[in-house]
């Protein structure tokens, strides 16, 4: 009897320990929070693959060629997209992260919002504090978790150059996103 409480305490031991971090909140998707940096990455996500996209240009001058930003893609084993992390300064790894995208559904706030979410369950669980057409989506900016979803608008019904901001009643309850992004202060 001994060895089988043992056994269930050890088994239990390993299952807690390899739980993975998966809640979205204010500063924090998963393990990444607002004083992750870069070089934290690798052991954040060890047990994943990172594919680092650096914005140097081709002949390595960061004054030239400069894209907007680093990116660090996260794929979990089989290669599902997880995260798309952006630092706040590129070619710095003590550089602070500036915005995480979320890929997968297993991220989720703590009312179980997630990208496969719709424009009724973000309404009634986070706070909107406005919505903003451009050419061909619709974003919806999160305040309470500082992070913004985006919507296609054509999906939605609403005319390609109908720009600036969106009243909620012209968006269906049902609505899907097709990202959302979690801003760093």
């Amino acid at each position: 009897m001994k060895k089988i409480i043992a056994f269930v305490v050890v088994l239990t031991t390993i299952f807690a320990c390899t739980k993975t971090d998966h809640e979205i909140a204010l500063n924090k998707v998963g393990s990444i929070t607002n004083t992750t940096t870069v070089q934290d990455l690798k052991q954040l996500f060890k047990n994943d693959s990172i594919v680092s996209r650096y914005s140097e240009g081709d002949f390595g001058n960061k004054n030239a060629y400069i894209l907007e930003n680093d990116t660090h893609l996260i794929y979990k084993k089989g290669g599902t997209l997880l995260l798309s992390i952006s630092p706040v300064n590129p070619l710095d790894s003590v550089s602070k992260i500036k915005s995480v995208t979320v890929f997968s559904n297993d991220y989720k706030t703590a009312t179980e919002t997630n990208l496969s979410s719709t424009f009724n369950d973000v309404n009634i669980h986070h706070t909107i504090e406005r919505l903003e057409a451009s050419f061909h989506l619709v974003t919806v900016f999160v305040k309470d978790i500082n992070a913004t979803l985006t919507m296609d608008k054509k999906a939605l019904g609403i005319k390609a150059f109908k720009l600036g901001e969106i009243d909620k009643a012209q968006i269906p309850n049902d609505a899907k996103f097709t990202s959302l992004t979690v801003w760093f202060e």
